[in-house]
């Protein structure tokens, strides 16, 4: 009788492990196809909160424009490099970027760069970034900056655009470590 049981309890661990085995495979089967979906769904999420590629074209000539107040035109900054920077009030990632690019104005002032920033100010907002932006060039604040931003082909805020010393477009992004790094 013994011998019997001793077969019988091969058969059940056998048969135990032969269950754990697949049960194993259909875990990590599932397990890979969670992951795909889960990568799927990061991808789709980055594009939808990404914002959409800003600025002309890389190499473009600078546009002729003028600001809203009348302070600054393509004709005041031409015939040197120049980071031209697009904030409004409001949105939500750019006191960060305006924050780092006051932080950095020596560095990239001292490399012979000029910095514009065009801050969009609406009806009932505060200019909170304002102080921040006049620490790193020159600031205009509009109420509607929306005339220079189409004429740089500008979608969205924050966005910097770094020209060059023959006024040809360099580097654009939606963050200055970006735009700088590309240099």
């Amino acid at each position: 009788m013994a011998h019997s049981t001793q077969g019988d309890n091969v058969l059940f661990l056998s048969v135990a492990v032969a269950i754990l085995a697949v049960l194993v495979f259909v875990d990590l089967a599932l397990s890979a196809a969670i992951i795909r979906r889960l990568r799927e769904t990061e991808t789709k999420l980055i594009e939808m909160t990404t914002p959409p590629a800003s600025g002309l074209p890389l190499g473009s000539a600078m546009p002729e424009f003028v600001s809203p107040d009348g302070q600054v035109s393509s004709a005041d900054i031409a015939g040197g490099p120049v980071l031209i920077g697009f904030f409004s009030a409001g949105c939500r990632h750019c006191p960060a970027q305006a924050e780092a690019l006051a932080e950095r104005a020596e560095e990239i002032g001292g490399g012979g760069v000029r910095v514009v920033s065009f801050l969009t100010v609406g009806e009932n907002m505060s200019d909170e970034l304002a102080p921040t932006l006049r620490k790193a060039g020159l600031l205009v604040t509009a109420g509607d900056s929306s005339a220079v931003m189409t004429t740089f082909q500008v979608q969205g805020t924050p966005a910097f655009l770094m020209f060059g010393d023959e006024g040809r477009l360099l580097a654009r992004g939606h963050e200055l470590t970006e735009v700088l790094s590309s240099q």
